[in-house]
């Protein structure tokens, strides 16, 4: 395995309860599962990290249970990327904690509208924006540097350890950065382009010079003349490859794919295993490239 995966993983399964002298953890509440990983990646066994978003669940309908409040109210510094997904949630946390201090980690990332129906950006409100900033290494490497950040500043003792981790992760998301130029690179410049159900790779796609096409229509299941219309966009750009994801119906992805002779891909971007979704999208790019 290579050096900086290896020492990447290391970093991500060190178990958050290892002790410290006078056990002096910082507690971290993040959103998502995604924001999780990467804050571990950053502050590893320093850190430990509430998130409010449990695995498999939908955060455009997400409840959080009592428990999950009262994990929350633990914290001493929430990292919000200041999303609407965010905002919507904040008030009812900051409620059960008001002494948490609230860090934005998305400083410095340029915001995209959120993309729909596959042909274009829309929208005029900030709840439109496309929340999905974690899914392009470019803009993790932003936000893992507001995270060194903020936590070389609340932990100035350990200085050092986190300029050790916030190195690995920095090598990690150049290397993953170099293997989607390399990948896209090799693609046909017709096929530089990608079906997925729900929208969640658009930063990915204007970082990499790839073309991101959506299924769902404004949130929704598509009629079947949506499925027709992107159907015959996928055509014109020998589209390769459709992403599914598991909080979503698989059926119009099949139907797609089935149509364009494109690969079916399952990727999770709201799971944990950031490194392990990244690698999937990036092997998808490079079997394109190789046929």
């Amino acid at each position: 395995m290579h050096r900086i995966a290896r020492s990447l993983l290391l970093l991500v399964l060190i178990p958050v309860a290892i002790a410290f002298a006078g056990d002096e953890h910082i507690t971290v509440a993040v959103s998502l599962q995604p924001y999780a990983t990467i804050v571990k990646m950053v502050g590893g066994a320093r850190v430990n990290v509430v998130t409010l978003l449990p695995p498999g669940a939908d955060p455009h309908n997400y409840e959080p249970k009592p428990a999950i409040i009262k994990a929350f109210s633990l914290a001493q510094v929430y990292f919000t990327d200041g999303s609407g997904l965010d905002k919507a949630w904040l008030p009812r946390f900051m409620a059960a904690n008001k002494k948490v201090n609230v860090i934005d980690i998305s400083k410095s990332i340029e915001w995209m509208k959120l993309e729909h129906e596959g042909h274009g950006l829309h929208g005029h409100h900030d709840d439109e924006l496309d929340p999905h900033i974690w899914t392009s290494p470019a803009r993790v490497k932003i936000l893992a540097m507001n995270i060194f950040e903020a936590l070389k500043k609340l932990d100035p003792e350990h200085f050092s350890y986190y300029v050790t981790h916030y190195g690995i992760t920095q090598d990690f998301l150049e290397k993953k950065s170099r293997e989607i130029n390399e990948a896209v690179i090799k693609m046909p410049p017709k096929s530089r382009s990608f079906i997925v159900f729900h929208p969640s790779y658009g930063y990915l796609a204007k970082d990499y010079k790839l073309q991101q096409y959506a299924i769902e229509v404004n949130g929704k299941e598509p009629k079947p003349r949506d499925l027709s219309k992107l159907i015959q966009i996928g055509r014109k750009n020998e589209t390769k490859i459709v992403f599914v994801q598991p909080q979503f119906s698989k059926r119009a992805a099949q139907t797609i794919a089935k149509d364009l002779g494109a690969k079916i891909v399952e990727t999770d971007p709201l799971s944990a295993d950031f490194a392990g979704n990244l690698q999937k999208f990036i092997d998808a790019l490079k079997q394109v490239g190789e046929k």
